[in-house]
Order: C-alpha cells, then structure tokens, then sequence
C-alpha cells in the first residue's frame, strides 16, 4: 500500500479534490447556465450537429464541449454532477498528460511534482470544478505539446526515427484537431508555434528533415480530416454561420470588433497570472536564471525552450488580445508547472527552504480571505462558522508553519499541496450557501424550479430585462420547442440575438415594447414573468393597470404571475 501511494498518491489526491462536491453547486451564469442547457438541447432534440440554446442556433463556439457534456447527460440525466463530470475528468486529463510530459524531461520526480503543482494552483483548480470550454481547451494542447515533445526526442535522438517518429507526431495533429473543435485557431496557433520554435533554434539536431516535413503534411492532413467536416455541414445547414464564426468570433474576439464586456488593459493577466498560480508564485520570481540555463544539457535545453515559448507565447498573445477573460490563460499553466519541477525538484534539488516556507505559508489563503471578502461583495452579516472561520484558520496555520520549521524543503513543500488543496475543498463546500446571490452569475434553479412547479399548459413565459441563458436547464416542460418564452426588453446586440437570423426565428414571441407586454398580461392567459433586478417594480408603477404578483425572488431575478 505505501509504494502504491508513493506511486500514485498524486492521481488519488486528483480524483478525490476534483470529484469532492463536484455536483453540491447550482450551474451558474452565465457560462454553465448556458453550456449545461446547449447539452442538454443537444440530448432532448436529438440534434448533435448544430447546437441550439433556447432551441435557437447557437454558433459562439465549435461543439467539443457541447458533445462531452451531452454524453454524461445522456448517461447520467441532466444535473448538476453530470455537467461537471467532464470538466473534472479534463482536468485530470491535464494533469495525467502534464505528469507525462514531466517524466520524458526530467525523470519520475519531475512528472510527479510537475502533477501537484498544477492540481494546486488555484486557477486551475477553479477551472477544473467550473464548466467553461478552457479546461477541455488546456488538456488537448497539453496532450498536443507532449506528443510533440516525444515525437521531437525521436527525431532528434535517432538517425532513422521511422514510424516511431509518426506515431508520436500524429496523435500531437489529433489532440489539435479535438482542441479546434472546442475553442478553433488557438488550438492551432500555441502547439505549431511551440513546436516551430523547437525546430528552428534547435534544427542542427533534426536527424532527417525530410521526415519532420512529411510528418507536418501528413498530420495537417488528418487535422483537416477530423477537424473540418463538423465546420462544413454547419456552414451548409445554417446560412450566415461561416461570416458570423470566422469574423465575428475568431478575428472579432482577438481584434476587439465584436467584444462586449471582455475587456482589459494589456496588463490584465499579469495579475490573473499571480493569484491564479497561487501558492506556487512566490516560485516565479526565481524560475529565470541564467545560471540555470547554462547548467542544463542538450535535451533539458530543448525542454526549458519547449516550455518558455508555450508559456510566453500563449502569454502574450492572450495580453495582446482585445478580449479578456481569466481563465483565457489556464493554457500556460501545464507549462508553468513543469517548468517549476523541473527548475526546483529535479533530482535532489529542492526550493530553498525559505521559498518552500512561502509557499506554505500561502497555502492557507483560499480559507482565510473567503470570509471577508463574502463580506466586501454582500456587505450581509456572515453565519456564525464564517465568522469563526478566519480565526480558527489563522490559528492552524500558525501551528503548521511553527512545526514546519523542522522539516525539510522537499516536506515543506507537500505540506504545501496539502493544505491549499484541503483549502480549496472547504471554500468549495462553503460556496453552495451562497451561490443565489452572487448577482448576475447566481443560478436560476430555485426561480426554474419554482415555475416548474406551478406551470400548466396553455400559461405563457415572459422574460423580462434580461436573458436567463440557464433557466430551461432547471424549468423542465415549462419551456420546450412547443412553449417558447416571450422576450421583452432583452438587449438585441446581445444573446441570443446576435447570431444572424435568431431574431427572425424568434418571431413573434419578441414583444416590441411594454405596451404589447401589457395587452399579453392583460389577456385571458396566464402569464409568468421573469424579471431581472427591479424591472416589475419599475413597470407595475407605470403600469398599474397590468397587475403581477410575486412569487418568487431569488437573488436579482424575481418570478412573478398575472393571475
């Protein structure tokens, strides 16, 4: 049992830290909300081509997402667990191919540390629990990048590399064409420049050229082979969807044309880069050091380029792209980690002392600072074990930290993988409590659940102010493709309008203005309202004659009826 968990103590701490909870939190929106309904869609109409939210084409991204998450709900029904089952097996599928990539560079002990760090770092963890198409995005190139690092050792190492050359070079052209079709060109642009940078400053010890270009023409091949079908039947089904995917959100998203609150100054990610490779980037300060490049031989050179270009490219080109989101950046960090293995844990190398007590000394972070900050977003009184929570934290870690002054760096450090992650998992089973009232990423289950119950066929759905891009994941018969919702006063530049001709498909169920909002309230039917912040107020004052009750309020958004 002690050499199993010597041996594979970093996969079982995965599972148990990225399955724990995994499905205690609502999905929230926007993202999950909507992901979790264009899947669960893509279940009920049987449509897995084209995907669809609100039963309208929905094109923002390629389907790679959508069709993973759609399976475990074919399997293990629409909820919560189930949307999330995915995303936490893509990120062990990051970790497992990071481990991998570790121990072809530096040995078992690289691949192991490189596999703890990653797991531990906050934005990774945060990405791995959170459905969004960056985790999905991150493992492929991370499987991408190792196949073309193993393909390189052979080129590089064999006067005749053959078919082991192949293998290798073409899984890295699949693993690709899976990313493209989960987020498109980044998924081209960050292995083929890594990989280009490696060739170039490294080409005195490509063995035989005529192999590496026949291995790009053969795997650009069956990139095009697996990637472009799905791209070529939509573009055929649904008109406009090629103008609204290639310049409307792959150029759109990188030039700024198209962005609507992604927004950052070139800086944006430095700090998203600190807090997110948190307790580890105390680390960074001292990952680029000459000395160390000069230390390293031949191949630990090709690696230490490998990973520099992965990460500064990626880095920078996020920097320089008009749209900003933080998790933009999860790519980089498989890099980051096994950079800092290879840096600090190689052989008997280990952090300073001081450095490693840094890191354990952050590790306590995500308990600490959860409560205050609760109390800086709400302003609300805290529950009782929130209050005491920040004390009593404090306290262990300053039991932690004095004992640790008797360890060794190489025990410092795990201490520091365990107690961020034990960190993590409290926060994570503390967030439930309070997910209906983070504004507008709460989530729509007790609103939809609340309509669900009460709704009988013949009532009509109006939705008020704002799209709830979630609320049919959670709203069950309520809304289906007979029972479309009415919108009123939802922004048009906005989803589900900005896809070309998803205004038209809505036809009249769009109401123009409050005046035909009122003649609907006003008639036989009964009407449920959906309405984002104080919208009914405002509009029962200016409208008394359309009476609505509430029935229901829910963080921001209220539910009320007519009758």
């Amino acid at each position: 049992m002690k050499n199993f968990f010597q041996k594979y103590g970093w996969l079982v701490l995965a599972l148990f830290a990225f399955f724990f909870l995994l499905g205690s939190r609502s999905l929230n929106e926007p993202d999950e909300g909507r992901y979790g309904e264009i899947a669960r869609e893509m279940v009920q109409t049987g449509d897995w081509i084209v995907p669809h939210l609100w039963y309208l084409p929905h094109l923002d991204k390629p389907p790679m997402t959508y069709w993973l998450v759609a399976i475990s709900i074919k399997l293990f029904g629409p909820n919560e667990w189930a949307v999330r089952l995915p995303v936490a097996l893509a990120g062990i599928s990051g970790i497992f191919a990071t481990f991998l990539l570790g121990c072809s560079i530096g040995g078992r002990k690289v691949g192991v540390w490189s596999a703890l760090i990653l797991q531990s770092s906050l934005l990774y963890f945060l990405m791995s629990r959170f459905l969004t198409t960056d985790i999905f995005l991150t493992q492929f190139i991370t499987w991408a990048i190792y196949f073309f690092w193993r393909s390189w050792q052979t080129i590089a190492q064999n006067e005749t590399p053959g078919s082991e050359f192949f293998k290798w070079h073409l899984a890295g052209w699949i693993a690709i064409a899976f990313a493209f079709l989960t987020k498109g060109p980044i998924a081209l642009a960050i292995p083929l420049v890594t990989f280009a940078a490696l060739a170039i400053f490294r080409r005195q010890k490509i063995s035989s050229k005529k192999t590496l270009v026949a291995g790009l023409f053969a795997g650009f091949a069956l990139f095009l082979i697996l990637a472009a079908p799905w791209f070529l039947i939509v573009f055929q089904r649904v008109p406009d969807s090629a103008h609204y995917m290639i310049l409307g959100q792959a150029a759109g998203h990188l030039l700024g044309t198209t962005i609507k609150n992604r927004t950052g100054s070139f800086f944006y990610f430095f700090g998203i880069l600190a807090a997110g490779l948190l307790p580890w980037t105390i680390l960074l300060g001292w990952l680029w050091r000459k000395n160390h490049w000069r230390n390293l031989d031949g191949t630990a050179k090709d690696a230490w380029l490998l990973l520099n270009v992965w990460a500064i490219f990626t880095f920078a080109l996020f920097s320089l792209s008009h749209a900003k989101l933080p998790a933009y950046i999860l790519p980089i960090f498989p890099a980051l980690a096994v950079m800092l293995a290879l840096r600090f844990f190689s052989g008997e190398k280990f952090p300073s002392e001081t450095l490693a007590f840094g890191c354990l000394a952050v590790a306590f972070a995500a308990p600490i600072t959860f409560p205050p900050l609760l109390k800086f977003i709400f302003g609300d009184e805290l529950p009782l074990f929130l209050k005491w929570q920040m004390p009593i934290v404090i306290a262990v870690a300053a039991a932690v930290l004095l004992t640790a002054q008797k360890w060794k760096s190489k025990t410092i450090a795990a201490g520091a993988v365990i107690m961020t992650l034990i960190g993590f998992l409290i926060v994570a089973a503390e967030v439930p409590r309070f997910e209906t009232t983070f504004k507008a990423n709460q989530t729509f289950k007790p609103l939809a659940i609340a309509l669900k119950d009460n709704f009988q066929p013949g009532d009509a759905i109006v939705c008020f102010g704002k799209f709830p891009e979630g609320l049919p994941f959670y709203a069950g018969d309520a809304i289906s493709p007979t029972n479309r919702p009415y919108l009123c006063r939802v922004d048009v530049t906005q989803v589900p309008f900005e896809f070309p001709g998803n205004r038209e498909r809505i036809g009249d169920f769009y109401l123009p203005d409050v005046p035909a909002l009122v003649k609907l309230l006003q008639s036989d039917r009964r009407v449920w309202v959906i309405s984002f912040s104080n919208y009914i107020e405002s509009f029962e004052q200016f409208h008394p004659e359309a009476q609505l009750h509430p029935v229901k309020r829910v963080g921001r958004w209220e539910l009320a009826v007519n009758r």
